[in-house]
């Protein structure tokens, strides 16, 4: 009889609890999504001259960006992203060095008045560039590393995967005095390596 008296009470308070529950149950937040914006990249390259293989540094001053797209991750956003970096922005800091470039080297490649490419970036840092250039398409390893909404990567290219020894030739020729090291030999490597840091939108 006592347990029958309490029972309506034991009812009263399971609902009050089970209503308290339900309201302080937290509404889900759509979760944050990234995406690129082409004045947040930066493009660098490095090539290399002299037999002790110095490095000659320069960027592209502009990115075009062909299609954006957004994701929860820093790395889903940038997958798939295609791009346009025309020659005429690069810069070495050195104007004689960047009329030889655009003129001698990119200026006798078959329709390469821009570089155009695809980033494929995978979640474990591995990755590619799939770059057209001198009319030939050709993939670039790159490692990549992401910090927040940073989006680091790098890597190498060999200028005969694009069929540009030509071109290398070229500016070889041009800068034969410039490219000669201590022992004497003028040489112009077609390694260039590669690099850009981007920085993307989160909201």
């Amino acid at each position: 009889m006592c347990f029958l008296k309490k029972l309506p009470i034991i009812i009263s308070l399971l609902f009050i609890s089970i209503t308290i529950f339900s309201c302080k149950k937290e509404v889900k937040k759509n979760p944050a999504q990234f995406s690129i914006e082409s004045k947040t990249i930066t493009a660098n390259w490095i090539g290399y001259k002299t037999t002790d293989k110095i490095a000659v540094k320069g960027v592209f001053k502009e990115i075009k960006i062909l299609n954006i797209n957004s994701d929860t991750t820093a790395v889903g956003a940038l997958n798939g992203t295609q791009f346009e970096i025309p020659v005429s922005s690069l810069f070495s800091n050195n104007a004689e060095r960047d009329t030889k470039l655009k003129e001698l080297f990119f200026g006798i490649m078959d329709a390469t008045l821009s570089l155009t490419g695809t980033l494929n970036l995978n979640k474990d840092g591995s990755g590619s560039i799939d770059l057209k250039m001198n009319g030939v398409q050709h993939k670039i390893a790159v490692s990549h590393v992401t910090s927040g909404q940073l989006v680091e990567l790098e890597g190498k290219m060999n200028l005969d995967d694009w069929n540009a020894k030509l071109a290398l030739a070229s500016l070889s020729k041009a800068c034969f005095e410039q490219h000669k090291g201590a022992d004497g030999v003028s040489k112009t490597w077609n390694e260039v390596g590669i690099s850009a840091a981007i920085y993307l939108k989160k909201k």
